[in-house]
């Protein structure tokens, strides 16, 4: 058994008790890798890949490259006082019109940076993302008052994070989902062995001829057994803790009505 990193196991682990099971050679392992590396890469966009949190320099036309390695954004913000992510409003109506030249901030302003005196100081907004039904307070820790932080759009197909040409900070903090990378040594949640071993079982024969190597039921079957494995899986990985489960009860306490 390979070393065992808290909670998580060496993908390895997974390939060569594999291996042992079915009575293979190790000269199968290069193989098997890659069916290993696809099932994690399933199996991480559903549970378990790696939430990164990295701080970025803002280009000088207000755009942040992504890193090589993004899949999805979970927060985009700048760091208050007390070390929480205030995050930035994500703005659909925002253009990805030249986000990749040096001129974007002349080329996306036009007129409509003349007219903002008419429209009202942006600047002097309060950043507000929480309506309590009689007026607006701050749930990531910005102090009243504080000045617009501001807003992006995800620029996928050109890898950039496009902010609002006002935007004030020379950094963003971004967390998100990070893909693997094929060829590093991975660790995967312990939980999540069976699911990965029962896989390989699956592709190690799915393509292969009926007449050399399994049947259409065997294969059927071994395909069933992976979808289980995997709902046993997810099952086991997000587990309630005690913690958890006596603030869920309060919380249902304070909403119970007493006649």
């Amino acid at each position: 058994m390979s070393a065992q990193n808290r909670q998580y196991i060496d993908l390895d682990e997974c390939i060569y008790d594999y291996i042992d099971e079915s009575e293979q050679s190790n000269h199968k392992y290069f193989k098997l890798y890659r069916l290993a590396f696809r099932v994690m890469a399933e199996l991480g966009l559903d549970a378990f890949y790696q939430i990164k949190s990295v701080k970025l320099p803002v280009n000088a036309n207000n755009t942040v490259n992504l890193p090589a390695d993004y899949l999805n954004y979970c927060k985009v913000g700048i760091i208050n006082s007390t070390g929480e992510v205030a995050t930035l409003t994500y703005n659909n109506n925002l253009t990805t019109y030249a986000d990749l030249l040096p001129n974007r901030l002349e080329d996306v302003q036009g007129e409509y940076l003349g007219q903002l005196g008419a429209l009202g100081n942006v600047n002097g907004n309060c950043y507000y993302n929480y309506w309590d039904g009689a007026g607006c307070y701050n749930l990531f820790g910005v102090p009243s008052g504080a000045p617009f932080i501001g807003s992006f759009k995800i620029d996928n197909d050109n890898g950039v994070i496009v902010l609002n040409v006002n935007y004030q900070w020379d950094y963003i903090i971004l967390e998100y989902l990070a893909s693997p990378k094929e060829g590093e040594q991975f660790y995967v949640p312990i939980q999540f062995k069976e699911a990965i071993i029962s896989y390989l079982r699956w592709k190690d024969i799915i393509s292969l001829p009926n007449t050399r190597r399994g049947t259409l039921g065997d294969k059927a079957q071994r395909r069933a057994e992976f979808f289980n494995d995997r709902r046993l899986a997810l099952a086991r990985w997000k587990t309630t803790t005690i913690s958890e489960a006596y603030d869920a009860n309060l919380k249902m306490q304070r909403l119970t009505v007493k006649v």
